[in-house]
């Protein structure tokens, strides 16, 4: 089988979580094709799995200090861009098209009509479950921004609809010890001043905090160590430390339950995903979330400690074996046994 699969390249969850399970889908001696949208060509991936990608413009929101600018993110959209390249696309030697909530795999699709399978977060909120529905629009950005034929919703909690656990890395494991005093900090939206100011009075911690860009050196300012993104570092901080402090994203939030870490989660303004999985991780008890950086937020969760680890089995593995399998009908048999396995 022969598959193009489009990964959505704003955030590194859905190239994580793509990376699985085109891993997964080569082992079955399926040939897989990678384009990317809404990044530059500088974006990390693991070449030794990801096939030839391609770079598109797609689209993005522009954020500063961790606000989406919704002014700026129109002013440079390019729908005459986007169009010309889902018309350009040669596609016809393809059997099915994958897009992890990527726009210009899945109207290629479209255009070809072939078969399409959405596979991500993003597709969970096609059903009824806990989401901010304060603005219509984001519900009709869901269903039209990256269609798919079938989706694939992943959640922390089924809710009752077909919706799969996350996809967790093979290389997240437990470490043998944990530090009781760092803390991994990933809040890429906010300004590297602002996680400063609010992490500067917690002497008593250590803060491993990735925001530096790509290229740079570490840096080091008392207990707050400042990193350029390093997947392998990156992961082995997340398996030492005590707790961590993001964005309201999925993957990262996702990986820390598997490992039972605490999470004290800020969700980007104006983001209906990131603002909806704060109000999921409230619903079910499983972190802690603040609406701004908030220093006396922090103070109190550095005092509590985790009692909540969350077993998610091989969810890559059960996708690309029903991939595989062809009957893209229906999901409820691949739900019900990652369910079960979670359990």
């Amino acid at each position: 089988m022969k598959i193009l699969y489009g990964i959505q390249g704003t955030g590194n969850g859905h190239v994580s979580r793509a990376t699985q399970i085109i891993s997964r889908l080569k082992n079955r001696d399926s040939e897989v094709d990678v384009m990317f949208s809404g990044c530059t060509e500088d974006k990390a991936y693991d070449a030794s799995i990801i096939k030839a990608p391609g770079f598109y413009k797609g689209f993005t929101f522009s954020v500063k200090n961790g606000r989406i600018r919704l002014f700026n993110t129109l002013k440079h959209l390019s729908p005459g861009q986007f169009f010309k390249d889902v018309a350009r696309f040669d596609a016809r030697d393809y059997d099915l098209v994958i897009t992890d909530f990527e726009p210009v795999s899945a109207w290629i699709a479209r255009k070809i009509n072939r078969p399409c399978i959405g596979i991500g977060h993003q597709y969970a909120f096609l059903h009824d479950i806990p989401m901010d529905r304060s603005n219509p629009l984001s519900k009709w950005i869901i269903q039209y921004f990256a269609p798919a034929d079938i989706a694939i919703g992943m959640h922390w909690h089924h809710f009752g609809r077909p919706i799969v656990p996350p996809v967790i890395p093979a290389d997240i494991t437990p470490s043998d010890t944990v530090d009781e005093s760092l803390i991994l900090v990933y809040l890429p939206f906010e300004s590297r001043d602002q996680i400063r100011d609010l992490l500067l009075p917690f002497k008593g911690f250590r803060f491993a905090v990735y925001a530096q860009s790509r290229g740079e050196e570490p840096a080091e300012e008392g207990h707050i160590q400042w990193h350029p993104f390093s997947k392998a570092l990156f992961h082995r901080d997340l398996a030492r430390c005590a707790g961590v402090i993001s964005n309201a994203g999925f993957e990262l939030p996702s990986e820390a339950l598997s490992l039972g870490k605490k999470i004290l989660v800020k969700p980007l303004k104006g983001q209906f995903e990131q603002i909806s999985n704060a109000m999921a991780l409230n619903l079910l008890n499983l972190g802690v979330t603040m609406s701004f950086l908030d220093k006396h937020c922090v103070e109190k969760w550095l005092s509590q400690t985790s009692t909540i680890k969350r077993k998610y089995p091989d969810v890559a593995d059960h996708i690309a074996e029903w991939v595989m399998a062809g009957n893209f009908t229906s999901t409820a048999r691949l739900v019900k046994e990652t369910w079960q396995e979670a359990a």
